[in-house]
């Protein structure tokens, strides 16, 4: 059995692998004679995109958009590190080396949870059975795919600036909170995996970070898009006005992200509402006290 599910999991990223490979290529192909960079980076991400969308309709399976997600941002910025490679100085190779990490890392996670090229992420699935064929394919592509492009690329976008110009010491700021995201993600997760392993079936994770926040996770990917412009701000102060790429993902995180995480939750564990009304939505702070406990 064990096998058997190995082999299924390799294949899978595998073909996923040659998927990413494909829109890639077909992407940087597309844009090879834009020049400026912006709109070079801004079409190959969207053409890829829709490269992802087509080939995800093959193998019946939107998920196939789960790792283009964290892992384009580390091609885009290691074709940034390339373009201008005889312009930067410390803090850019800094900040390429925390940035990618934080893009491996995601994705190699993401690598760990995927089970075989039929997985389907569970909003996936809920979008499809609630909506027509016609309105799902809609919901797809701009939904679930294009809008997601769109936002991380406007919180991308400050590294594309930093790249194109020269940065000073307090991109270290920036850095720092990077820096900070990633080991949050990276711990939230890793608890989240040893919570799943044991005999914890129905039950809430209350343990490490996941007992101070709701969300450590989401906490963890709104630094990294904070980080990302303040590796920006202040040392290109003029650019001051791309906060708007960093906001957006804050509000995608609290108005989408975690409304839905929450919804599922408190209709699968029975315990998720008192853990809720005592835990930080996403906040690492001090458990509250309840009514009951305040009586005693």
């Amino acid at each position: 059995m064990f096998e058997t599910k190995l082999k299924e999991k390799i294949q899978g990223l595998i073909i996923f692998l040659i998927f990413y490979l494909i829109a890639y290529v077909i992407g940087f192909v597309a844009v090879i004679n834009v020049d400026k960079v912006v709109l070079k980076l801004f079409l190959f991400d969207i053409i890829a995109t829709i490269v992802i969308y087509l080939l995800s309709l093959t193998i019946k399976n939107s998920s196939l958009y789960d790792a283009y997600w964290s892992l384009t941002p580390f091609v885009m910025i290691t074709y940034l590190l390339i373009r201008n490679i005889n312009d930067l100085n410390i803090y850019h190779y800094l900040t390429y080396i925390v940035f990618s990490l934080w893009s491996i890392r995601l994705t190699v996670n993401w690598i760990i949870t995927f089970e075989n090229i039929k997985w389907v992420d569970w909003r996936y699935k809920q979008l499809q059975e609630s909506n027509n064929p016609f309105v799902w394919q809609i919901i797809n592509l701009f939904g679930i795919m294009m809008m997601p492009t769109i936002l991380v690329f406007a919180g991308f976008y400050p590294l594309i600036v930093v790249f194109n110009n020269s940065i000073n010491y307090f991109s270290i700021i920036g850095i720092v909170i990077i820096l900070i995201g990633t080991c949050l993600e990276f711990f939230a997760d890793h608890q989240m995996h040893e919570f799943l392993r044991g005999d914890n079936k129905g039950k809430v994770i209350q343990v490490g970070l996941w007992k101070y926040s709701r969300h450590p996770n989401y906490l963890g990917e709104i630094l990294i898009w904070v980080g990302v412009y303040f590796v920006l701000f202040p040392s290109l102060i003029e650019y001051w006005y791309l906060f708007v790429g960093a906001v957006l993902m804050i509000l995608l995180f609290n108005f989408i992200s975690i409304p839905l995480a929450e919804k599922r939750q408190l209709k699968r564990r029975k315990d998720y509402l008192n853990y809720k009304k005592r835990t930080s939505r996403l906040l690492i702070l001090p458990l509250k006290k309840l009514l009951d406990e305040k009586d005693n």
